[in-house]
């Protein structure tokens, strides 16, 4: 029994490693990659719920890209009830002002209008309807990620090849505190990017993304958000439906600072994420996580308890070892300017112990999304139906100045 408990554990543990070492030839291969200009111009997207210094400092870092073409901002908020429009507005009618390339949009609240689709998809779809004609791409950025200033120009660039349907950045957790929840959450957003390339499971994140505005009609990409809970997962499907890539771009990493994390709302997070995963029809990614994560954590921290009557399990647990050295290995695959910041390092360093741990969250996080449907996202409760139709049950209160 002790046998296959360690063969399962080392199995899985070399999977894991298979996957980094696919992800480092692949990252090898597209920083190789040569292409010419392309600078379409484009527009950025970029919805906003809540506000903060921190906020305010991504908004800020949108209007000094070092992009060649032409660009416009469309920052894009939402109606409130009592205030009339959310705390963000202001903050960025006072950015947006002295730039006339900057724009400002207040789309209706969900709840108070009863509409079926879930606030960011209509945000973006209400700055969608405002596009200039002349916008040939569009690019989509999150209010709590911090970018460099060639984001746009990495994201646009290999979109001029017809086959690229979508391009995709990874994002990286920077947790500012060090006790084990929001590092194990850092681990479960970083070690993402290892599953990303330019193959047909690579999956768009919402964050940092872009497509051809062509792509809204070729692919029936409004149409699939219509009534969805999500764009960035049926941005992946409509891909896969017209059979064009989604591109991951390993130099183009979006940073979230993590603030002191507790456990509810690690859990609440990393669950929604799976559970929208799982119910709107991306199954083998999702298979990928329950079967590559979930029976080596089980191994791993199940055999804890019998170590003192059972030695030979010793094995075992020196994967938890292993496992922070594959996560340190796997940092070495970072932009050099992000692997060259001594707090990153540091946090990389730190982060590392608890691999595992991360690790084995996401299998549980597998195994809860068969069971749940219903999900609450930046203050408001859905049910989601299928990949394109959900259920607005209402808002919720909170605490949180934005979702993540």
């Amino acid at each position: 029994m002790q046998t296959y408990i360690i063969a399962t554990a080392y199995f899985f543990f070399i999977v894991e490693l298979f996957i980094i070492s696919r992800s480092f030839l692949y990252t090898r291969r597209e920083r190789n990659t040569k292409r010419p200009d392309y600078t379409p111009k484009t527009a950025i997207i970029a919805p906003h719920y809540g506000w903060d210094a921190e906020t305010e400092a991504h908004a800020k870092g949108l209007l000094h890209q070092e992009y060649a073409g032409e660009y416009e901002v469309f920052f894009v908020t939402h109606q409130k009830a009592d205030t009339g429009h959310d705390v963000s507005y202001p903050h960025l009618c006072e950015i947006a002002e002295p730039h006339p390339n900057v724009h400002v949009l207040l789309a209706p609240n969900i709840v108070d209008n009863d509409l079926g689709r879930s606030q960011k998809v209509q945000n973006l779809l209400t700055a969608i309807e405002k596009l200039p004609d002349d916008i040939e791409v569009i690019a989509f950025v999150d209010a709590d990620v911090a970018i460099q200033k060639d984001w746009l120009t990495l994201l646009v660039n290999p979109l001029q090849e017809p086959e690229i349907g979508t391009t995709v950045g990874g994002r990286f957790y920077f947790p500012q505190t060090w006790n084990i929840a929001s590092l194990a959450e850092s681990i479960w957003v970083n070690f993402q990017m290892s599953f990303q390339g330019d193959h047909p499971f690579t999956m768009v994140w919402g964050g940092s993304n872009a497509f051809r505005r062509e792509m809204l009609e070729k692919s029936q990409i409004l149409q699939r958000w219509e009534q969805a809970t999500i764009e960035d997962l049926n941005t992946t499907l409509a891909m896969q439906d017209v059979k064009h890539k989604v591109h991951f771009v390993p130099d183009c990493v979006a940073i979230t600072h993590t603030a002191h994390r507790t456990w509810n709302q690690v859990m609440e997070f990393t669950n929604r994420q799976v559970i929208m995963t799982f119910h709107m029809g991306l199954w083998v990614q999702w298979l990928v996580t329950l079967l590559v994560c979930l029976p080596k954590g089980i191994c791993v921290f199940g055999s804890i308890p019998f170590l003192f009557h059972k030695r030979e399990l010793l094995p075992v647990i020196f994967i938890i070892f292993l496992e922070a050295l594959s996560y340190r290995l796997y940092s070495k695959n970072l932009p050099h300017w992000l692997q060259n910041m001594p707090k990153v390092r540091q946090a990389i360093s730190i982060s590392s112990y608890v691999t595992s741990v991360g690790i084995f969250l996401a299998g549980l996080n597998a195994v809860y999304a068969v069971f749940q449907r219903k999900i609450t996202w930046g203050g408001v409760r859905y049910e989601i139906l299928s990949a394109t139709k959900c259920t607005v049950l209402g808002a919720v209160k909170r605490k949180r100045k934005n979702s993540v």
